[in-house]
């Protein structure tokens, strides 16, 4: 399940109606539901106890917003690929195996 903020899907420029159910709503008008998000280009969050539990969205929406974070996260990475580029392979292996240390210690620690 993928579980996003209406605003995330507002940014990709899809044209988005949105609304809110609880979770007896989703359990006994799941057909009806499913078919406003796939045709009508619907989001719905669900809810429970009040609370936003999942957010259902088309297919084509899901795929509009893997491309997206496909294309951001390989922007990222050519960011730090060239903020790095004069870094040597050894001294950013120690930086990580140091990084990962430090980082199960402190677990370690709150686990005790």
């Amino acid at each position: 399940m993928y579980i996003i903020d209406t605003f995330d899907i507002l940014w990709l420029n899809i044209p988005v109606n949105s609304s809110v159910i609880n979770v007896t709503q989703i359990r006994d008008n799941l057909s009806e539901i499913l078919g406003r998000v796939k045709f009508g280009e619907e989001v719905v969050t669900i809810e429970k106890k009040g609370k936003p539990y999942a957010v259902i969205i088309s297919p084509e929406q899901y795929e509009a917003l893997r491309r997206d974070a496909r294309t951001q996260f390989g922007k990222l990475v050519h960011r730090i690929q060239s903020r790095n580029a004069n870094v040597s392979e050894d001294k950013v292996i120690a930086d990580v195996a140091k990084a990962i240390s430090e980082v199960r210690q402190q677990r370690y620690e709150r686990g005790r």
